[in-house]
């Protein structure tokens, strides 16, 4: 393969499909840059956005044989898309909503570290009854059930994508209540 030459996506995956490494190196810069930008607007957390971003290569070249893609930029999107949304589900993304509490608890073992986590929960059982009624009954499912999104959709009779964006706003909500007691709650113990 020539170095100077420009190559179009079709003939790259052309190249692929057949095993070049140099076809896929390219593809990989062309695109890798776009597709981390798509996966962390989502999850807002670096290393996730480049782990689906590396699984979705290492896919790519896997199955270079048997894809058969038209438009690879809405291929690799719809991928990260995807991926994504197999991260929230499986609480990848939003695991960091018990991190706070988990860090704060867990650092102080003292008499006082019950009281704190009995705090924590009476504000968290606090920010749940104030949420709308359907958000608060998604959040509920998924926190204390345990539940997937697309369980709780089955469950409520609702689309996946309603419950994630419902889950999504609890979630920022719950970052955006409790933050500045938790770093209080943080410095204090410091």
């Amino acid at each position: 393969m020539a170095h100077d030459v420009v190559y179009t996506d079709k003939v790259l995956l052309d190249l692929l499909a057949q095993g070049d490494r140099n076809a896929f190196t390219i593809l990989y810069r062309r695109y890798w840059m776009s597709m981390y930008d798509a996966a962390w607007k989502r999850l807002k957390n670096n290393q996730q956005a480049e782990d689906i971003v590396q699984e979705i290569f290492i896919t790519l070249w896997t199955r270079r044989a048997e894809l058969s893609i038209e438009q690879l930029p809405a291929y690799l999107h719809t991928a990260v898309r995807f991926r994504v949304l197999n991260y929230i589900e499986r609480d990848l993304a939003t695991s960091s909503v018990y991190g706070p509490l988990e860090a704060i608890t867990a650092a102080e073992q003292g008499a006082d570290s019950v009281l704190l986590e009995k705090e924590l929960h009476e504000l968290l059982a606090a920010y749940i009854a104030s949420l709308p009624e359907k958000r608060r009954a998604i959040f509920i499912l998924h926190l204390k059930e345990n539940l997937s999104t697309r369980e709780i959709a089955d469950r409520l009779h609702i689309s996946q994508k309603t419950v994630q964006n419902q889950l999504g706003t609890a979630v920022k909500g719950l970052h955006t209540k409790l933050a500045p007691v938790l770093i209080g709650l943080a410095l204090l113990q410091g």
